[in-house]
């Protein structure tokens, strides 16, 4: 027992002698849970550390070991101080026009917590034995005519008092804070618009099926193409079904900044059955969606019916 009690011990004083930096190592290796799949597992393990590291590094940075707040209260700071970072961290990616991810959020956080983190070394190291301040102003004896157990009471009520103090200008601070980012945002230039791209039916509005004759119909289309570059578009149209059918040949459409393709799809006469549905699909050829990383894809169906057949004949 008393090798383990020893190992323990040298375990806690080389935690205590440097928690800032072993903290911010901790961090720094995040990156790991990469190697989780994306969802919920990888969120799990993430936030929470996203959260408490740089919190708890600006406790450590602005309280002394003796007036910082311990157990539950050390927590629920960490966690409030590391969502304000989150936001102020994004606020500023916002600012400088860097897109706001997880991974440019994760890398200021890391730089964050980095100055945070020394800055809580320095008061750390200054605030051990024989170092600093501390070494200079010896620790004032307590009152003879208290016993040692009211004399650690009124010093841990002196403790909770200036950790309470300590509470409040870090709530006006964050609060502060983010009403200078969100003064800063309304009067910084902001990145130009994403804009967007859809596709969309043109003519009458169509209630129901769409009639068909015997020679076939037109169907006019048009794609509005709102965005700051040039794009390569592939359209194709198919009969709905398993498996997919063609109904035309795959076109290759360049669309420019800010215009607007119209054009019309022929649908020849049905097959064989009464009713179909067919789906026209515009698939960005160079770029994935930023959230499933597969190839934009935009669709578009109307279902055509055949009067002309009995139901006898449809299929």
């Amino acid at each position: 027992m008393i090798p383990s009690h020893s190992f323990v011990r040298k375990v806690q004083a080389v935690w205590l002698s440097a928690w800032p930096i072993w903290t911010l190592l901790g961090f720094a290796i995040l990156e790991a849970v990469r190697v989780f799949p994306a969802g919920y597992a990888r969120a799990a393990v993430a936030a929470p550390i996203q959260l408490l590291v740089p919190g708890s590094l600006t406790l450590g940075a602005v309280f002394s070991d003796r007036s910082r707040p311990v157990a539950m209260a050390f927590a629920c700071y960490a966690v409030l101080l590391g969502a304000l970072w989150s936001v102020l961290v994004s606020l500023g990616l916002y600012a400088v026009g860097v897109q706001i991810s997880a991974g440019s959020t994760y890398w200021g956080l890391l730089m964050v917590s980095a100055v945070l983190a020394i800055v809580a070394e320095a008061r750390l190291a200054l605030g051990q034995p024989g170092r600093g301040r501390r070494a200079a102003h010896k620790r004032e004896a307590p009152d003879a005519e208290l016993s040692e157990a009211e004399a650690v009471e009124a010093e841990r009520s002196a403790v909770v008092k200036g950790t309470r103090r300590y509470a409040i200008l870090a709530v006006v601070a964050g609060a502060s804070l983010l009403a200078g980012a969100s003064y800063a945002y309304e009067r910084l230039p902001h990145p130009a618009p994403v804009g967007y791209t859809w596709m969309a039916w043109t003519g009458p509005q169509v209630k129901g099926d769409i009639v068909m004759g015997s020679a076939g119909t037109e169907l006019r289309f048009q794609i509005v193409h709102h965005e700051s570059n040039t794009t390569t578009f592939r359209l194709s149209a198919v009969w709905a079904g398993a498996p997919l059918r063609p109904l035309a040949k795959s076109l290759i459409l360049k669309i420019g900044p800010n215009r607007t393709f119209k054009g019309t799809l022929f649908v020849p006469p049905l097959p064989d059955g009464c009713t179909y549905r067919l789906v026209m699909l515009l698939a960005n050829v160079r770029r994935t969606s930023p959230l499933t990383h597969r190839p934009q894809i935009w669709s578009l169906d109307a279902d055509v019916h055949d009067p002309t057949k009995s139901s006898k004949k449809c299929h």
